[in-house]
């Protein structure tokens, strides 16, 4: 039986019974893998770039008698999917900006599923930002651990698809908001919003205080390093991201 870690889990469990997925960049092909044993997807298509690296995925396959019910493509991203092929397509393990890349080279294609869950490595913010502004909404957020690192879970639907969920809730009143529709890609409220606070746990917790700790540290440096009118715009600008962090902190002590 296949066993997941934590941030393979997290992305498991919001895929629910009956809904058919695509893993863009499988690689070891743990999570369809999981999907299948467990029942949860009744089909299951498995991406990688290229055919070496989807021998890992099949190697794990070994002889399982799974018919149609796993597929193994070779290509680059959402290419070797149709439109509306699967429910939910699952990008995980990539930069964020990749992720990007992979999701707008075709946004209309994009947009015929009904479900992304995506974990960036990297560069959150500026995925979060696209995928606000080009006819998405930001559904759900989920924190994983892996091993030293929290991992960031963005589950988000095309504007479509709103309409079937709950919207009433402050996740979407705030990336739809005044603040949210001018500030810059790289704005630290895109990389840390609010929503991804108010599930109130330790993990969460943790992931705020990591990042006051690691916004103080690039301040200590910039103090350091050679007066310029750059640095001191920089100062005022990781100042002011700390600020907004820490009074998210506040809330949370509440």
């Amino acid at each position: 039986m296949q066993k997941l870690n934590d941030r393979l889990k997290a992305i498991a469990l919001n895929i629910s019974p009956g809904e058919t997925v695509a893993d863009i960049g499988t690689d070891h092909g743990f999570l369809p893998l999981f999907l299948w044993e467990k029942e949860i997807s009744p089909k299951i298509i498995l991406t990688d770039v290229s055919e070496k690296s989807l021998q890992k995925a099949k190697a794990n396959a070994g002889a399982l008698q799974f018919g149609n019910q796993l597929l193994f493509r070779t290509g680059y991203g959402l290419s070797v999917i149709e439109q509306g092929e699967v429910d939910v397509i699952v990008i995980a393990g990539m930069g964020g900006l990749l992720i990007q890349k992979i999701l707008e080279k075709d946004p209309d294609k994009t947009k015929t599923f009904k479900k992304l869950l995506l974990q960036p490595r990297n560069n959150a913010g500026k995925l979060r930002c696209w995928l606000c502004r080009n006819g998405f909404y930001i559904s759900g957020e989920h924190l994983a651990r892996e091993g030293k690192y929290i991992c960031q879970i963005i589950e988000a639907i095309p504007s479509e698809e709103k309409e079937k969920y709950n919207t009433d809730g402050s996740i979407y009143n705030k990336q739809s908001s005044e603040e949210f529709k001018h500030i810059s890609p790289d704005d630290i409220r895109w990389e840390m919003p609010p929503w991804v606070f108010e599930k109130k746990n330790e993990l969460a917790s943790e992931f705020l205080k990591r990042a006051i700790t690691t916004e103080e540290k690039i301040l200590e440096s910039i103090k350091k390093s050679k007066r310029t009118d750059e640095k001191e715009k920089e100062e005022k600008k990781i100042k002011a991201g700390i600020e907004y962090l820490r009074s998210i902190s506040l809330k949370e002590e509440r």
